[in-house]
């Protein structure tokens, strides 16, 4: 038995039994986070993707709120997902393992000990693949159902590892078992991580999707970015980019019908008005991009590059990279009890860390004053009141890389020289203005390596 995990539900639970009466007596809402997998920050015609097609999240966005200057905490899986967990930078205690302390609360472990039902659905991944076996499960962090895969890759729900289609089914699997969870807890406030596989390689589409897209041609041109643009060439030297393109908009259309069965369920069983849906992104679009020649050599060799065509929309790089397109990510929020729907916020920054104190907050429920966050609670903004902010925004998940974000101003610290990009005016990245504004470059260099000293303390050691 934990009696860890039993210490931090029994904090939460007095701390609920502290709240006014007015509040224990609201109805709570049910909260479903959904986690798509290297899908990018552009990816979405509702982010403006010209090619895919998705008309449930399109609707989702329509009766729901968009953030446009949202983020992950990571720029690649592991991390990401640890920081929505924790509220706490991965590099802060996961840096070697990214394996959640299971002494320290989670945001299942602090729901749960508030009464939700909490479940993790789909992919879990967090603890290094060579310490996989050796990390807590998902029941130890305050989760009632868990059905997940540790694997990067895909997973399998059946037996038959050669039966074609796996991830398709794996996708419909986990929105059936979402399903029956509120099903069986509607009568009571339930919490669910949905994190499901598209747009992870490998991409192996039905084919009923694969034929919404048979005629797509793809013209560069319709990207904006020169960074996806030139990604998007090298594909086309090495690949068929139409049919790459082609099934990279056919897995995210098997998403978006996956999506759209699960928000008519909840309509059917009347829990659509009190339910947050969230959704977005583990970080930006794959492969992990290294441009030295050695990788890009090996990424030509792949049979199939449908998971190098992902967009991060007008930002720069892509998974694996601090630069915006590896961190940016879609943010939609719908609540419709609460939130105004078919509302676009482009003010308001709203990182991974923020995650567990947002929903907290818009459950109702108080986290212990003893829990360490790096975080901040942005619901005001959701809800759309003023939000004010006093926290910096902070990553790094490498030794050698640390960014910060200030206003307009973003600062990288990346061995050991500093870069500096006004984000107003260049949201791409592509202009180094170091050199014209030295001031800026001490400030955020001392900070930054300050912060580096803080944070680069892994308490976990990969053996």
């Amino acid at each position: 038995m934990n009696y860890k995990i039993i210490t931090w539900k029994l904090i939460v639970f007095l701390s609920f039994l502290g709240m006014s009466t007015q509040a224990i007596a609201q109805d709570r809402p049910n909260i479903i986070f959904i986690l798509a997998d290297d899908m990018g920050y552009g990816d979405l015609p509702a982010y403006g993707h010209p090619y895919t097609k998705t008309p449930h999240l399109d609707k989702l966005a329509d009766q729901g709120k968009i953030f446009t200057q949202g983020y992950m905490s990571g720029s690649w899986c592991m991390p990401a997902r640890a920081a929505l967990m924790t509220s706490l930078f991965p590099s802060r205690e996961f840096l070697s393992s990214f394996v959640i302390d299971v002494e320290k609360p989670s945001v299942t472990s602090v729901m749960s000990g508030a009464g939700y039902k909490t479940a993790h659905i789909g992919k879990w991944h967090i603890g290094d693949n060579k310490r996989g076996e050796n990390a807590p499960p998902p029941s130890e962090y305050g989760i009632d159902l868990s059905f997940t895969t540790q694997s990067t890759g895909p997973g399998f729900t059946s037996k038959d590892k050669k039966k074609p289609h796996y991830r398709e089914h794996t996708t419909t699997h986990y929105v059936d078992m979402a399903i029956d969870f509120a099903k069986e807890n509607k009568k009571e406030p339930f919490f669910i991580n949905l994190w499901l596989y598209p747009t992870h390689s490998y991409i192996d589409p039905l084919p009923k999707y694969l034929a919404r897209f048979k005629d797509l041609k793809v013209d560069i041109n319709d990207f904006e970015s020169e960074y996806q643009r030139d990604f998007l060439n090298f594909v086309a030297e090495t690949n068929d980019i139409d049919k790459a393109m082609q099934s990279y908009c056919a897995d995210v259309s098997n998403l978006d019908d996956e999506i759209g069965r699960l928000l008519k369920a909840l309509e059917e069983m009347g829990l659509e008005e009190n339910t947050i849906i969230i959704f977005s992104s583990d970080n930006g679009p794959g492969p992990i991009l290294n441009n030295t020649k050695k990788l890009r050599e090996r990424y030509a060799k792949k049979p199939n590059l449908a998971n190098s065509v992902g967009s991060a929309g007008p930002f720069r790089q892509r998974k694996g990279s601090m630069y915006e397109g590896g961190i940016r990510a879609p943010w939609i929020v719908k609540w419709p009890k609460k939130i105004k729907g078919g509302t676009k916020d482009e003010e308001t920054v709203i990182t991974g860390v923020d995650f567990l104190p947002t929903v907290a907050s818009l459950a109702g429920v108080e986290v212990p004053t003893t829990m360490q966050m790096d975080g901040v609670d942005v619901s005001k903004a959701i809800l759309g009141k003023p939000q004010e902010r006093e926290k910096l925004h902070f990553w790094s998940d490498k030794p050698n890389w640390q960014v910060v974000r200030d206003g307009k101003w973003k600062a990288h610290l990346h061995l050991n020289k500093v870069q500096l990009y006004d984000l107003e005016a260049d949201q791409g990245e592509t202009t180094d203005v170091a050199e014209q504004y030295p001031e800026l470059v001490a400030k955020y260099g001392k900070l930054l390596r300050e912060w580096k000293k803080e944070i680069h303390k892994p308490v976990h050691k990969s053996k």
